[in-house]
C-alpha cells in the first residue's frame, strides 16, 4: 500500500494547476458567471485560523461552482494601507513598503500552499500606485460633483503624538500610543457627502437578497425621521439655532435648551464671563467621556447655566440655554431643546437643576401632576398648556404646530437622517494622498488628471509625532497647476476604506496605471454583481456606504 503524502502530493498538483492556468477566468459567453468574492485581508504578516476559515467556505463555493458548469470568478488582493505597517516604521524603523511588501509574500505564499484557487492573474493590492491612482480618479470625481468637501469637524487629537484618534484609539480619554489626555479639537477634514445617499441607500434595501437581521441593522444606521426644524432665536444675536425634532407637538413645554459642551458657539459665550472657569472644567471632564457612553440614557447628567437664553419662537419666552454631557455635537443642531414633562433625558437634567417642568400632553384615563412626577410622560394623550392647540390629539398636533411654525417663518416639516457624511482626512503617510494642491491665489486647486497618481514620497521622516507626510519638502512644496505659482500639496491621507469601497470592482477588470478609466464597463455588467460574498458584517456597513458614492 503506497502511503499518502500530503506534502509531496499537494506540492505536485499546485504546481500543475499554476502552469494550466486552470483557476485564471475568462469571459466565456457559453457558461453562466459566477463571483466568489472573500474579504480581502490586512497583510499583517502570516494568516491565522480565522483566515482559514473565512477563505475555506470560499474556496468551496469556488470548486463546487466550477465542478457544476459555472465561469467562475474567485479573487484575492491584500488591503495595505493603513497603521501597522506605519507603526512599524516608529518602533522599529522599518520602511513601510518594504515591510508591507514582505508580509504579502508570506500570506500568499501560505495561501498557494493551502491551495485556495484564487485567480491569481487578477491579484491587487492597495498600496500599489497603479490602484490608488484611481483612489484619486474618483475622488477628482467627486469633488467636480460638490460630493468632496472640506470643513471644520471636532475629532480626538494628542497633543503629545500631534496626530487624530480613531474613538476606538481614545479609549478612556487616553492616547493607545502615550497614554496621555486626548482632547476634543477643531481641525479642517476632507468629507465625502454620503448622507445625500441615504434614501437610496434604504430603497436599495428592499431589492437585495440578505437576512433580515442585517437589513434592519443597515436601516438603524442610516435611520430615516420624519420631523421639523424648529428655529429658536439666541437673545441679543441676529442668529438662530435650527433644532430637529420629531417631537413639535411638545414645543410649548419647552424650558430650556441643552447645548453640547464642545459646540463652538458655547465656548464664544462663556468667554470673559463668570461662568468660563466652571466651563473650562466640566469640559474638560466631558471630553474624557466616550461618545457613545455620553448618549446612554442611564448615563449621569452633568450640566450648566451658561448665561445665555433662547426665545421658544411659538411662546415668545425667554427658555435658559445649560450645556449637557449627553447632548452630542455632531448630532443634528449639536444642540437640543428640553421637554423635561415628556423625555426622560430632560426631566432628570431638570430635577437636578432645579428648572421648571410644564406638561403639555395629558394621557387619556389620568390625570398628571406636576409635583407629583417621578419620570416624563412619553406616550400620546390630549395637548394642554399650548394656547389654540389645547384639546387636540398629539399626533395630529404634530402637522398642526409645524404647519404654524411655517407660517411664521420660525420652522417647516423636513426629513432627518441619522448617517453622517463621511470624514476621509487622516493625518498619516500610510494611505492614499489626496489629490489636492493649496494656492494662496487660487485657494483649493484640484490634481489635474493626467499628473494621477500623486505618488507618495520616500523621503520622509517616522518620529511618532505629527504626519510623516509633513517632513517631505519634495512632496509639500510644488505648483499650483491653475496659475503656475508655487503651491503646497494636501498632506492628509485617505481613509483606508475608500480603497475597500471599489476592490469588488478592480478584480473583474483589473486597475493599469497608464489607464484612462478605473475600469471596462462591459466586463463589470459581465462578472458583477457578487454572487457570494464570505466575511463580517461590519463589511455589509462599510463597503455599502462607501461604494455608493462612486
Amino acid at each position: 500500500m503506497t502511503e499518502y503524502n500530503p506534502k509531496k502530493i499537494e506540492v505536485k498538483w499546485q504546481k500543475r494547476w499554476e502552469k494550466d492556468k486552470i483557476f485564471e477566468a475568462k469571459k466565456d459567453p457559453k457558461k453562466p458567471k459566477y463571483y466568489v468574492l472573500e474579504m480581502y485581508p490586512y497583510p499583517s504578516g502570516k494568516l491565522h485560523m480565522g483566515h482559514l476559515r473565512n477563505y475555506t467556505i470560499g474556496d468551496c463555493f469556488a470548486r463546487y461552482k466550477r465542478m457544476s458548469g459555472f465561469n467562475v470568478l474567485y479573487p484575492m488582493g491584500y488591503d495595505s494601507f493603513g497603521m501597522p505597517a506605519e507603526n512599524a516604521a516608529i518602533d522599529h524603523g522599518a520602511n513601510p513598503e518594504e515591510w508591507t511588501d514582505k508580509n504579502i509574500d508570506t500570506m500568499k505564499n501560505q495561501q498557494k500552499r493551502i491551495g485556495l484557487s484564487y485567480d491569481w492573474t487578477r491579484e491587487i493590492y492597495s498600496h500599489n500606485p497603479a490602484y490608488y491612482k484611481w483612489d484619486q480618479w474618483f475622488f477628482l470625481k467627486m469633488f467636480e460633483k460638490g460630493l468632496a468637501y472640506k470643513q471644520e469637524s471636532y475629532v480626538n487629537w494628542c497633543n503629545t503624538c500631534a496626530t487624530v484618534l480613531a474613538n476606538e484609539q481614545a479609549q478612556g480619554g487616553k492616547c493607545w500610543r502615550c497614554n496621555n489626555d486626548v482632547e476634543q479639537k477643531f481641525l479642517t477634514q476632507w468629507f465625502l457627502k454620503i448622507r445625500d445617499y441615504a434614501e437610496e441607500l434604504l430603497d436599495g434595501l428592499n431589492t437585495v437578497d440578505w437576512p433580515e437581521k442585517v437589513k434592519l441593522m443597515q436601516r438603524n444606521w442610516i435611520s430615516k425621521s420624519e420631523g421639523s426644524i424648529i428655529k429658536f432665536p439666541i437673545v441679543g444675536e441676529n442668529k438662530t439655532v435650527d433644532i430637529f425634532t420629531t417631537r413639535p407637538d411638545t414645543l410649548y413645554g419647552v424650558t430650556f435648551m441643552i447645548y453640547a459642551p464642545e459646540h463652538p458657539d458655547v465656548r464664544n459665550w462663556v468667554q470673559g464671563t463668570e461662568y468660563e472657569e466652571e466651563f473650562e472644567k466640566l469640559y474638560q471632564e466631558v471630553m474624557k467621556e466616550n461618545k457613545f457612553e455620553r448618549t446612554d440614557i442611564e448615563i449621569e447628567k452633568k450640566g450648566m447655566f451658561i448665561g445665555k437664553y433662547a426665545i421658544n419662537p411659538i411662546t415668545n419666552e425667554e427658555v435658559p440655554i445649560y450645556i449637557g454631557n449627553f447632548v452630542i455635537y455632531e448630532y443634528g443642531a449639536g444642540a437640543v431643546m428640553a421637554v423635561p414633562a415628556h423625555d426622560q433625558r430632560d426631566f432628570e437634567f431638570a430635577k437636578k437643576f432645579d428648572i421648571p417642568i410644564k406638561i403639555v400632553i395629558q394621557p387619556h384615563d389620568y390625570e398628571l401632576n406636576v409635583d407629583k412626577m417621578v419620570r416624563a410622560y412619553e406616550g400620546d394623550g390630549i395637548l394642554v398648556n399650548s394656547e389654540e392647540f389645547n384639546g387636540m390629539e398629539n399626533r395630529n398636533a404634530i402637522n398642526a404646530i409645524t404647519e404654524k411654525l411655517d407660517k411664521i417663518k420660525r420652522g417647516y416639516s423636513t426629513i432627518n437622517y441619522k448617517l453622517r457624511d463621511w470624514g476621509i482626512s487622516r493625518q498619516r503617510y500610510w494611505g492614499c494622498p489626496i489629490p489636492i494642491i493649496n494656492c494662496d491665489d487660487c485657494g483649493t486647486v484640484p490634481v489635474p488628471y493626467e499628473d494621477l497618481p500623486v505618488f507618495l514620497p520616500k523621503d520622509v521622516k517616522f518620529t511618532g509625532s505629527g504626519n510623516p507626510l509633513e517632513t517631505s519638502e519634495s512632496f509639500i512644496t510644488t505648483k499650483c497647476p491653475k496659475c503656475g505659482k508655487s503651491g503646497r500639496r494636501e498632506t492628509d491621507t485617505m481613509d483606508t476604506f475608500i480603497d475597500s469601497s471599489w476592490y469588488f470592482f478592480a478584480f473583474c477588470d483589473p486597475p493599469s496605471i497608464e489607464g484612462d478609466i478605473p475600469y471596462n464597463k462591459d466586463l463589470i455588467n459581465y462578472w458583477g454583481n457578487v454572487d457570494q460574498y464570505i466575511g463580517g458584517i461590519e463589511q455589509v456597513f462599510t463597503i455599502r456606504r462607501t461604494s455608493k458614492t462612486q
